[in-house]
């Protein structure tokens, strides 16, 4: 009975080998679906695989990417049936070699056809510039002989007629022969890229199926491309009130080389996994830096942009955010097209609202104006990704900025760009800035005087910040004179004011420092 079953497997595995590579059936499967991540893409595609007599069935899938992760596929497989082995590989594809080459064989053809031509043209241009060339030397009358009139004026007329006529003829060679020179160098310039077409590569997936005999079924393939990705963009558009309108786009970019053509996409957040076996797990260390909470103005370091092409291309580090994005994916209502050369389509995902409210951030120190706001607490559940946004505001486009996301329970703001109306002025009280010698030190007084504006006929909500300096070395004392109620942040200096001004009122803000060092010294930084 042992005999019997090893025969069995010996059989079995000699019907695995008696089909070659070489006898594989070569099939090009259709894209069903693309899962596109921020970095890379999962392909799927399906076909039909039929098992022959012995149980085995040997294909070769072409047309993919040849910047395929080999050791990511995933075949699904049937009850009973086992992918026996696989191999992926990049070659030219045989019919692209095979249609090179004949568009070159046609393309040397024309070309020695122009060649020959313009031979002929080039001949015939020599044979009218020497009789150009003969009838110039002879145009004088020579000898003794008696001329009349008339025949002097035939001579010069069939001169003249004959000379424009040459002029007129080698003019037209000389333009023809133009156009051929262009020509020529148009179909050398295909007859290259035709060349470069046969060493264009594809990847290639050689899979073998072993199950029951004379069975079919549906095999569903996919795969994880590295030159695929995606990054969030939205036109977000603010009404009179506040309330924020956002449109979230997916701008998709792949350089495959292949189009995908009407396929069905989901957008993930986050990356593919690029193995099966889980990564080891990396402790969490904390630091400390910055956020949005203690600078609310932390995101204006950012840059600003005015809309042109290929901002759909601008991407957001995500490293840069305080909080952890969760795995959102978002999934467009239609099938869509991605160009793959490289260049971004902008997909739309869906309409959602946010809750906001209009405020002010005056910051006198650098501008008299201030800069218009829309806030929103209510925003982590909207699942928002860091990414380019293009505002609107008034029915204006009031340009597009990098929008960074803070903590999950900070405020979200959107700039809406200046506003006039809102204004703050910075001057230095002169008549209370001193600065007096004692002992081996100097003290200095500042004192600083803002006034803030509100030119609407409507209460508005508006942050003043300015700054305290903070010293560097313990040789440097600080001492707060006054903030007028303002809040100080005593490690980064900076002083806020919250203010609720009405209808055309003017509020006047004053504070104060003195500043205690070596009077030998020079301080720097005031």
């Amino acid at each position: 009975m042992m005999k019997q079953i090893a025969s069995f497997f010996a059989l079995f595995a000699a019907a695995l080998l008696v089909v070659p590579l070489a006898m594989s059936q070569t099939v090009r499967w259709p894209i069903d679906a693309v899962t596109v991540y921020e970095h890379g893409a999962k392909i799927e595609r399906s076909g039909s695989v039929v098992l022959n007599d012995q149980g085995v069935a040997a294909l070769k899938l072409t047309g993919l990417s040849s910047t395929a992760v080999a050791e990511m596929l995933q075949v699904s497989l049937a009850p009973g049936w086992s992918l026996a082995s696989h191999a992926y590989e990049t070659a030219a594809p045989a019919s692209s070699v095979e249609r090179a080459k004949q568009e070159q064989a046609e393309i040397d053809r024309e070309i020695q056809s122009k060649q020959q031509v313009y031979s002929l043209r080039e001949a015939l241009l020599f044979a009218y510039e020497e009789e150009l060339a003969m009838i110039r030397s002879n145009r004088s009358v020579n000898g003794d002989e008696l001329l009349l009139v008339d025949d002097l004026r035939d001579h010069a007329n069939f001169w003249r007629e004959r000379v424009k006529e040459l002029s007129y003829l080698m003019l037209e060679l000389r333009m023809e022969m133009e156009a051929l020179t262009a020509e020529l160098e148009a179909l050398k310039a295909e007859h290259l890229q035709w060349e470069e077409a046969k060493d264009s590569v594809e990847g290639q997936w050689t899979l073998r199926f072993a199950g029951p005999p004379n069975v079919r079924n549906e095999v569903r393939l996919s795969y994880v491309v590295s030159n695929a990705g995606w990054n969030s963009v939205y036109d977000a558009e603010v009404s009179n009130d506040g309330a924020i309108e956002m449109k979230r786009y997916a701008s998709v970019f792949q350089s495959t080389g292949q189009d995908w053509e009407e396929v069905p996409l989901l957008f993930v957040v986050g990356n593919p996994l690029q193995s099966i076996a889980p990564p080891p797990v990396d402790k969490k260390e904390l630091s400390l830096g910055y956020s949005s909470a203690a600078n609310s103005y932390g995101w204006e370091a950012q840059a600003t942009f005015e809309d042109s092409d290929g901002l759909d291309d601008m991407r957001v580090d995500r490293s840069t955010t305080a909080n952890a994005i969760d795995r959102y994916a978002f999934e467009p209502e239609s099938p869509a097209t991605i160009p793959g050369d490289g260049s971004a389509e902008r997909i739309f995902i869906e309409t959602f609202g946010l809750a906001g409210e209009l405020s002010f951030l005056l910051l006198p120190e650098y501008s008299d104006e201030s800069y218009q706001l829309v806030n929103s607490g209510e925003w982590a559940a909207s699942k928002l990704v860091p990414g380019r946004v293009q505002v609107v505001a008034g029915g204006m486009y009031r340009g597009a900025y990098a929008m960074q996301l803070p903590a999950p329970g900070d405020t979200l703001r959107i700039p809406l760009g200046p506003d006039v109306r809102v204004r703050a002025s910075r001057i230095r009280v002169l008549d209370q800035c001193t600065s007096t010698v004692f002992g081996g030190s100097r003290k200095t007084t500042q004192s600083f005087e803002i006034t803030v504006e509100n030119q609407h006929n409507r209460n508005v909500s508006v942050t003043v910040h300015d700054a305290i300096p903070v010293a560097t070395g313990s040789d440097i004392q600080v001492e707060v004179l006054g903030l007028s109620g303002g809040e100080l942040d005593p490690v980064s200096g900076q002083v806020a004011w919250d203010l609720e001004l009405g209808p055309n009122e003017r509020r006047i803000l004053s504070f104060g420092y003195t500043v205690t060092y070596p009077k030998r010294r020079a301080l720097q930084g005031l």
